[in-house]
């Protein structure tokens, strides 16, 4: 490294012996950091230096490398990065040759910053280990949507789903088996016979009477026609299941202006290894409370409480119990007033401010070291377009002045359990109001269970790296900037709610946990096929990645 180039000219002594220090250190640790990053630091304060990766992230014996691009990241002390992927990102744009993958990379990092800066006192939310107990762990909000209201225009929608579709094509872009990849617009002008593969937005689907599928496809450029053979099984199934508006690719033969599908590729998340907490620990998740319905199981709720005070269960669960560190709630909150039709009559409390003070009486009693974090559903006050704001202070005062209730929107990403030597979980809380759509829509869904399977449609979602990937199947928001349903952060745990049953398990190695309700069944939910399955909780073993469900129920 040149002296001229290394960026600690003229600097004082002390200051030099410090920085070499810290740069030492994390060689030590495989990390590099480029004489580019450390020219642009320039005579600043050398704190910057303090937020870059304590501790090797890559076990594999690889290098990451910190450049002058993530200067303004490394300036931010709030906000987190996830370095493996950056520079992942960075060695695909540099072996294909192609800057896309780095620079799309690098634009989300900076959208996401600039979402954190704007939710500025989301920073507060952040519990620290209680050394004297030893029980208490860490949070932090990654991810929550915290944008002002404004006045939606048909040009925010346009720009909506631009952003959704840069974001996904910037995930199958890098995808090894979409080589020769061409934009629409350059097939439909050709004659020729050619392979070819492309990225669009599934704008129509029919089938033809002789049973073959004909999928419209459409990118900036234009439209084309997929035809997929009902002879070829495996890509039919997967055709049979797309839904209008998701953005997959293809790849096939083109002829005559029409494309001749030889494969489907979904986003889909890579597979990845489980996580684990050097420590025991455990975190435990619901949904569905429904305070003030006249459904809800006041009993079976105060077993629950009953049991994380430790005063309930065999001496096992009580172990476990003292060991919880967090809570965390995938909306509905409370049942809410007017939500669909003929609820009065369902009502206990008929009153949404007071339904929210009855909930904050049941949860102050959990232990204050327990971290809450709750995040709406539609039953909550907050507005029924997704993605949803956290719960409105003016309704829901009495739960957010708890010392320990932590407030996020729908959907959120939080990361827990992080430490010195652990780079937590994140997980990726959604309270699941699309999955209503995907179950009358989705043949595979539909025909293997329904409501009954919501493993299936968190698989399913996490596949297409959305949370709602049709547009009928929830109500938007449009966000001119950026999809805020888009998955780009996959998380270790998946956590849902809305169809009140429990369902645990693993996809890829993220875990999926559906969380069961603390309702029993209404009148509404006979009318909507649901089948609920009361009063269980689901508690994951932050250390083994073991999720066991406790009845609570009678």
């Amino acid at each position: 490294m040149s002296r001229a180039n290394d960026g600690f000219d003229a600097l004082p002594a002390e200051e030099l012996t410090r920085r070499k220090s810290r740069i030492e250190e994390l060689l030590k640790n495989n990390i590099l950091v480029s004489p580019e990053f450390l020219a642009a630091m320039g005579r600043a304060d050398a704190g910057e230096l303090k937020n870059l990766p304590q501790n090797s992230p890559n076990s594999a014996g690889q290098f990451l490398v910190i450049n002058k691009d993530v200067d303004e990241l490394i300036k931010s002390k709030e906000f987190s990065v996830n370095w493996l992927e950056l520079e992942r990102s960075k060695a695909i744009s540099e072996k294909k040759q192609k800057s896309e993958p780095y620079t799309n990379f690098l634009s989300a990092l900076s959208l996401q910053q600039a979402e954190s800066k704007k939710a500025g006192p989301m920073s507060k939310f952040s519990i620290q280990p209680d050394l004297q107990s030893g029980k208490s762990g860490s949070v932090r909000v990654v991810s929550s949507y915290a944008t002002s209201p404004s006045k939606r225009e048909v040009a925010d929608f346009v720009s909506y789903y631009n952003a959704r579709y840069k974001s996904i094509q910037g995930v199958l872009a890098q995808r090894a088996e979409l080589t020769g990849l061409v934009q629409i617009a350059r097939l439909k002008g050709s004659n020729v016979s050619e392979s070819a593969a492309i990225i669009g937005i599934v704008k129509d689907k029919q089938q033809t009477k002789q049973g073959h599928i004909v999928l419209t496809l459409e990118d900036h450029t234009g439209v084309i026609n997929v035809i997929v053979n009902k002879s070829r099984r495996e890509i039919f199934e997967l055709a049979q299941d797309l839904v209008f508006d998701e953005v997959v690719a293809v790849t096939g033969n083109a002829r005559s202006g029409a494309l001749f599908a030889n494969n489907i590729v979904l986003p889909d998340i890579p597979l990845r290894e489980p996580k684990h907490s050097p420590e025991e620990g455990y975190a435990v998740f619901m949904s569905d409370l429904h305070f003030g319905s006249a459904q809800f199981l006041e009993e079976e709720f105060r077993r629950f409480l009953k049991w994380i005070n430790g005063n309930l269960g065999n001496p096992t669960q009580r172990e476990i119990a003292g060991k919880v560190k967090y809570v965390l709630v995938a909306g509905d909150i409370v049942d809410g007033v007017g939500v669909y039709q003929d609820q009065y009559e369902e009502l206990a409390i008929k009153d949404v401010k007071e339904q929210y003070q009855l909930c904050a009486d049941f949860l102050s009693e959990i232990p204050q070291h327990i971290a809450i974090i709750i995040s709406p559903g539609n039953h909550d006050a907050t507005r029924a377009a997704e993605p949803q704001t956290a719960l409105a202070a003016d309704f829901a005062a009495p739960l957010l002045k708890l010392p320990n209730v932590i407030s996020v929107s729908n959907p959120a990403v939080v990361n827990i359990d992080a430490s010195a030597t652990f780079s937590g979980f994140d997980v990726l809380l959604y309270h699941g109001y699309s999955f209503d759509y995907y179950v009358a829509n989705v043949d595979s869904i539909r025909k293997n269970g329904g409501y009954d399977r919501a493993d299936m449609i968190m698989k399913f979602l996490l596949q297409r790296r959305h949370l709602a990937p049709a547009h009928t199947s929830t109500l938007i928001l449009p966000d001119h900037a950026t999809d805020p349903l888009f998955i780009g952060i996959v998380p270790d745990i998946f956590a849902t709610g809305h169809v009140h049953r429990t369902s645990v398990s693993d996809y890829k190695g993220v875990a999926l946990i559906n969380s069961s309700c603390w309702q029993g069944k209404t009148k509404f939910q006979e009318r909507m096929g649901h089948n609920p399955q009361p009063s269980r909780l689901p508690v994951f073993n932050l250390k083994t990645g073991v999720t066991k469900i406790i009845n609570f129920g009678k």
